[in-house]
């Protein structure tokens, strides 16, 4: 089946997952993209298939020789909620002209907030209508991992096994609660659920959440006096005693306290903090300091403050700095396409961080997607294409090896 047409068709299905609910999954959506896909993978004839009804994972293997090492591809079947999901009206631009590209009256996707559209200069390019977001996180993954599957079982060419996973949630950080490794245990794999063409990442951001608390005292503002403990001024505090690393002042490696939620009164008041730092040590550092902060005003107002740090995920590249070979093998499969790799740290997590953590080192391949959660998504039909042939030359790349030949820390 034709890429274009299969990611159309995905698209068309809302799979906006919902974090205000915890089964799994989240939204019917993503089980009605689950039954699409499960008839695809049918009319593959893959070797193995299996659904987890419960859960809504789909796994599906293709059988290769056991000289090779095992490789395995995962992509996510929900959207964002940052941006409604339903109803899409994509848009294509045949033959792209570099210009700004009009999504509707009140809504330019220009060429200077998107340098990258240049690179884009006559082909063919999907945006949004500018009122949703345009599905390419991740659908976009799921239509280029079937399309290096319909290669696979369409040629007959010796490899190592193929193991596919898509899960459900991945955008509320559930993508892998429920993963069965049963069915999922590839000696490889690869999210393919990053943005541009060529990308190659194996670190993220250790993360985690902060959830305070913080119960004062009311009083009449008259009679206050050394009796009012003001919730709304101690929320104010904390935050004004961390330093000014924040989402919107930090890039590349540098980590962050993100100030995500905040609301109160005298009487209660509570925050949520994102804590999030590639090193581990300063990741331990940044939630040390928190926590001293909230130790100290604890001091002076009588405990009336909690915290709860709860960590969420790990830098992956923890795991996969022990498998230069395969990441070796993975730079040469990108460059034999004609593709050059780029390599970009995650700030942020993927399914790959928890699989990484899980004992199979899991970097994250670009889709060829841009500007994710947002009415200005767009990706570019050539680079999709072009994404299938890397992952099959991954598949390839492996195949060349005997497992003995490279290294397998495992």
């Amino acid at each position: 089946m034709d890429i274009l047409k299969r990611f159309l068709n995905y698209i068309s299905i809302d799979t906006t997952s919902d974090s205000k609910k915890s089964d799994s999954p989240t939204s019917l959506g993503q089980r009605k993209l689950a039954k699409v896909i499960m008839q695809e993978l049918k009319e593959l004839n893959v070797d193995n298939l299996y659904f987890d009804n419960d859960h809504c994972y789909i796994y599906a293997k293709i059988n290769g020789s056991s000289s090779y090492p095992s490789v395995g591809f995962v992509s996510h079947l929900d959207t964002s909620e940052d941006e409604r999901g339903s109803d899409i009206s994509p848009k294509m631009i045949v033959d792209y002209d570099g210009q700004d590209i009009c999504l509707n009256d009140n809504c330019l996707l220009t060429v200077s907030s998107n340098p990258d559209l240049k690179n884009h200069i006559g082909k063919t390019i999907i945006t949004t209508d500018g009122t949703t977001l345009l599905g390419a996180d991740d659908k976009a993954g799921i239509a280029e991992i079937m399309g290096m599957l319909e290669h696979f079982t369409h040629n007959d060419c010796e490899h190592g096994d193929i193991l596919v996973c898509f899960t459900p949630d991945e955008e509320i950080g559930m993508g892998t609660d429920n993963l069965n490794l049963s069915y999922f245990n590839p000696d490889i794999a690869f999210t393919v659920d990053g943005s541009v063409l060529g990308e190659l990442s194996y670190e993220n951001f250790n993360a985690a959440t902060a959830n305070i608390s913080i119960k004062g005292i009311n009083t009449h503002p008259g009679t206050a006096k050394d009796k009012m403990v003001n919730a709304v001024r101690l929320a104010i505090a904390i935050n004004s005693s961390l330093p000014l690393e924040i989402p919107e002042n930090t890039e590349n490696y540098e980590g962050f306290y993100h100030l995500e939620e905040i609301s109160g009164d005298v009487s209660y008041a509570k925050m949520k903090y994102l804590i999030r730092d590639f090193s581990f040590n300063d990741f331990e550092k940044r939630k040390k300091k928190l926590t001293a902060i909230v130790n100290e005003l604890n001091k002076k107002y009588n405990n009336c403050i909690e915290l709860n740090i709860q960590d969420k995920y790990f830098n992956m590249h923890s795991i996969i700095k022990n498998y230069s070979d395969y990441l070796d093998l993975v730079f040469s499969a990108i460059d034999e396409v004609n593709v050059e790799p780029i390599v970009i740290p995650v700030r942020g997590g993927t399914d790959g961080a928890n699989i990484s953590q899980m004992g199979i080192p899991c970097p994250n391949i670009g889709t060829g997607g841009h500007n994710f959660h947002s009415i200005y998504e767009y990706i570019c039909l050539e680079d999709m294409q072009k994404v299938v042939e890397i992952l099959i030359s991954i598949v390839n790349n492996f195949s060349k090896f005997n497992k003995e030949n490279v290294n397998i820390m495992r």
